[in-house]
């Protein structure tokens, strides 16, 4: 099983965990649980002047999926597809069955402010990209320092006050 580092998302974390249980649960006894948490699996990193989302979203068009923002925090939500009948499925003998469906949730808190009337949302071949600009006051600033020209040094008398 590949190693995974758990992110500071606990919402996503959970989500992973309880796919991992499933799946173990599967290959040791053959059955597999009926839930409804499905993984949305992200990359998030900092390109330059931009913060940039990548989620797998596979079968989807930018008519299944939602995106909010609020105080600092984007959730990406939606719906997969449940591909066959309930009913019919209950009666199938299962080898396999790792593709999910239902609604999911995802929450990233983001690592700065946003200029949020310069963001976009794609979706083109199963990935959602958000590209997610630096507001102005997240980005780094530089402060010009100017030669003041040759200035007397001060000197604090023992009472505190300057003298010449």
């Amino acid at each position: 099983m590949p190693m995974r580092i758990l992110s500071m998302i606990p919402s996503g974390d959970v989500a992973y965990l309880q796919h991992q249980l499933d799946r173990l649960a599967q290959e040791a006894f053959g059955v597999r649980s009926q839930t409804s948490v499905v993984t949305l699996p992200i990359d998030v990193f900092d390109k330059d002047e931009q913060l940039v989302v990548h989620a797998f979203v596979p079968g989807l068009r930018a008519e299944h999926l939602d995106i909010q923002v609020e105080d600092g925090v984007v959730s990406i939500s939606g719906q997969f597809p449940s591909l066959y009948d309930t009913d019919d499925a209950g009666c199938f003998t299962w080898c396999a069955r790792e593709l999910r469906c239902g609604q999911f949730r995802r929450s990233i808190t983001l690592p700065y402010a946003v200029d949020w009337e310069s963001a976009s949302a794609t979706v083109a071949d199963g990935i959602l990209t958000l590209q997610l600009p630096k507001a102005a006051e997240a980005k780094p600033r530089r402060i010009e320092i100017t030669d003041g020209g040759h200035v007397t040094p001060y000197q604090l008398s023992a009472t505190g006050s300057k003298t010449a």
